[in-house]
């Protein structure tokens, strides 16, 4: 008996030493290659975007840590002549209004609708029976600052989170999160996926305009970086406008490649947001239709109901 309690305590620390050495040389091997200043830019990505020390690596990692570190080795060495800089802000906090935020404690699912605009109280009563797209309906066609865009972006009184998730609507291709790696099938989208999860509103837009429609690449620009919103601007830090817009302008002339959506490429550029939905709908694939409707007739890559409504606000 006392023979076989040796042999088991001696396998079970041959197996601790075996595993602490795996797990280091693991670790190691993530930055064993990189030059002094991507190690440094590294650590800078790593204490900005999740919190990470480089010391870090000297033990296990989880899942997500791996996926970080390998994120910013990427990022680093696709900059390497660019070291990385301390966003502005915290780009993990919305900037948003504090009624926002309240707005859980201060609706319920079963609250009536306010009774000022038809559209929007069926929207709203959608939205508390546990509807996710008439909550995000509700959100963007609603007046800011009031009591629809409250109830819609708390999910109707529940949470202030992505309501898809909340409520139990599946994602096409499964669960995204920022942190998810890219897809690895186009290197330029690659690196636009990259910049956009680690939230760069910019990069979101650009990989949405460039992205082959329907593709996990424009499913992740179109969720910012899979935060749970295609307004990136209103939960990061705007970091400027992507590079394709500077091809665009909302007096820029149709393409004449069909009159239908010429028509609604006309409209667009005039400010309507149902004529940008449908161009960006109708508009054949990965076309200048579609960027142009995607763009709100480029002006940003945002929901256009809602960007309208803000750019017709005056300025305060």
């Amino acid at each position: 008996m006392k023979d076989w309690i040796a042999l088991v305590t001696v396998s079970l620390a041959a197996a601790s030493c075996s595993y602490s050495t795996t797990s280091e040389d693991q670790a190691t091997s993530l930055t064993k290659d990189l030059t002094e200043q991507e190690r440094a830019c590294v650590q800078e990505r790593l204490v900005s975007g999740w919190a990470l020390q480089l010391s870090d690596l000297e033990v296990d990692l989880s899942p997500d840590e791996e996926i970080a570190v390998d994120m910013a080795v990427e990022l680093c060495r696709l900059n390497a002549d660019t070291p990385a800089v301390d966003p502005a802000v915290n780009n993990d906090q919305p900037q948003v209004s504090d009624e926002l935020l309240e707005a859980p404690a201060v609706f319920d699912s079963n609250d009536n609708p306010p009774g000022e605009d038809p559209l929007l109280d069926d929207y709203w009563i959608q939205c508390g029976s546990g509807d996710a797209k008439a909550c995000d309906n509700l959100f963007y066609f609603a007046p800011p600052g009031s009591a629809y865009e409250q109830f819609a972006f708390s999910c109707g009184g529940r949470r202030n989170m992505d309501c898809s998730l909340l409520l139990g609507v599946e994602q096409r291709e499964g669960d995204l999160n920022p942190l998810t790696p890219p897809p690895g099938d186009d290197e330029n989208l690659d690196k636009w996926w990259m910049l956009c999860s680690e939230g760069s509103t910019s990069a979101c837009g650009e990989l949405r305009l460039i992205a082959p429609s329907g593709s996990l690449y424009a499913q992740f620009a179109a969720s910012c970086g899979a935060r749970g919103t295609s307004y990136c601007t209103l939960i990061l830090e705007d970091d400027g406008q992507p590079p394709t817009l500077n091809n665009f302008s909302p007096d820029l002339a149709p393409p004449g490649e069909d009159e239908f959506l010429d028509q609604l490429w006309l409209l667009c550029g005039a400010a309507d947001s149902r004529a940008c939905k449908d161009l960006s709908k109708y508009g054949p694939t990965d076309s200048i239709y579609v960027q142009f409707g995607v763009s709100c007739g480029g002006r940003a890559v945002a929901p256009c109901p809602r960007l309208f409504t803000d750019l017709s606000r005056p300025s305060s």
